[in-house]
């Protein structure tokens, strides 16, 4: 992803003041030093939280660690290595090349403290895998962990590997090595650790492929019934409460096979947007169309849509707050109950930015959203990055509004347990921002030092 230039100036802005804050000023000899009323006076916070957030921030050169941050004075407590979690979050399966690069070390690190908890070594070079949404490839159940190599490329093929290993021994349970004209990306993993669902990437076009772990074999496409090809962009994907289903957003496509010679006779070939969910255990795949007005040829709305399945796991939601929709899918029958039109602002950037964008065109980096929509622990409120700022969507009703008081882009949402703040990670100003739930008040922010993918975990002060 490349990064605009004034996101990388106000990066290194920050980390001047940072370096600047540290320094220690001295009195001038002709001016008599302050005297204090204490002099061990603590530091007044800076926010007002005390909650402690785990952050995996991916760096320069793609180095990835998962930072522990206390949200209050937003210094970093603890730098871990990056790994898969657990779906509890509380350890942390953590990857690290040895001899040469020759073996892999995977240690399964206790979060909260830091603390090894145990240790074996696998031939070869892997490495943890973690999706663009933030999800790991380490079975819900606990049982089965997937590893994966960095593609590269060998006789004008592509290489591309995993290994499926025992999460408690570390033995091997099947290997996938790959080699061709398409690349492959990990997806998701089904409950049990049996079925690896892969994106195979190239040959112009995306599919999802499945890989029988227990047989060690990757299935045909048609092996997924009622698999369906990527058309238009897909949002990140989320996953019902038993992790059974995997839920994304497909956009749609402008795409059209007229010309202006075709007249009345021609017939577009442009695909609406629609929901897809996949079953994770039985390999079968279902889609809900949605309106096909919910299109959008505007790239920044079109790459805005947000997931969210409501903690019952019967309703799924599709939100695209700059379109200004929100959809209801029934997510047994996956059937549209209801379309809405909700609040909807985009910041105008004026006519001076405007007329240096037509005479001076840079070609900015997009946003990607990881984590744009997130419920309330109680389901009656969905939390939602928009344009710029929050919109907060009722439930029941799907009345909307939208919080501007910190008015960011944000790209990825994280609520505490009890619903009463609202983490959410802006990487075009390399903060987080803490929020009240209660009314969207700003309680602080926290510098970021690089890339914040996903907010790994929340630990409240108790």
């Amino acid at each position: 992803m490349k990064v605009r230039t004034r996101r990388v100036a106000v990066l290194a802005f920050a980390f001047l003041l940072a370096a600047c804050s540290t320094q220690a000023v001295a009195p001038r000899p002709s001016v008599a030093p302050e005297i204090r009323a204490s002099p061990t006076a603590t530091p007044r916070p800076t926010n007002a939280a005390n909650d402690v957030i785990y952050l995996r921030s991916v760096g320069s050169g793609g180095v990835t660690n998962i930072l522990a941050i206390d949200a209050r004075t937003g210094a970093t407590l603890r730098t871990l290595p990056d790994g898969s979690p657990s779906f509890d979050r509380s350890t942390l399966y953590a990857t690290e090349q040895i001899n040469g690069a020759t073996q892999t070390v995977v240690r399964r690190i206790d979060l909260a403290s830091q603390r090894e908890l145990a240790s074996f070594t696998l031939d070869g070079t892997y490495h943890a895998i973690w999706t663009d949404s933030g999800h790991a490839a380490l079975s819900r159940d606990g049982r089965r962990l997937a590893l994966s190599i960095y593609p590269y490329k060998l006789d004008g093929d592509w290489v591309t590997g995993f290994k499926v290993i025992d999460a408690g021994t570390g033995a091997t349970e099947a290997l996938l090595d790959l080699k061709g004209q398409s690349t492959y990306g990990f997806v998701a993993m089904s409950p049990d650790g049996r079925s690896l669902y892969l994106n195979q990437l190239g040959e112009g076009a995306t599919a999802i492929r499945v890989f029988d772990v227990p047989s060690s074999t990757l299935l045909p496409a048609t092996a997924i019934a009622g698999a369906v090809k990527q058309s238009g962009f897909r949002a990140a994907n989320v996953f019902s409460p038993d992790g059974r289903w995997m839920f994304s957003l497909d956009a749609g496509s402008e795409t059209t096979n007229c010309t202006s010679t075709d007249g009345p006779a021609c017939k577009p070939n442009a695909t609406a947007p629609y929901v897809l969910a996949l079953d994770l255990v039985s390999r079968r795949m279902l889609t809900a169309p949605l309106p096909i007005e919910q299109r959008s040829s505007d790239f920044e709305k079109y790459l805005l849509w947000s997931v969210a399945v409501a903690p019952d796991g019967a309703t799924v939601y599709a939100i695209n707050p700059a379109i200004g929709v929100i959809d209801e899918i029934d997510a047994r029958q996956l059937t549209l109950r209801r379309a809405v039109k909700i609040a909807s602002v985009r910041s105008d950037p004026g006519a001076l930015a405007a007329l240096g964008q037509l005479f001076f065109p840079v070609a900015e980096a997009k946003r990607y959203i990881t984590s744009g929509a997130v419920f309330s622990p109680d389901g009656t409120r969905i939390y939602a990055a928009a344009y710029n700022g929050i919109t907060v969507v009722d439930a029941a009703t799907l009345g909307s509004r939208i919080w501007q008081k910190d008015n960011r882009e944000f790209d990825a949402l994280a609520l505490t347990a009890d619903g009463e703040r609202l983490y959410a990670v802006s990487n075009a100003n390399g903060v987080i921002s803490i929020i009240s739930t209660h009314d969207g008040t700003p309680l602080g922010e926290l510098k970021i030092p690089a890339f914040g993918q996903t907010i790994v975990r929340i630990d409240s002060a108790r």
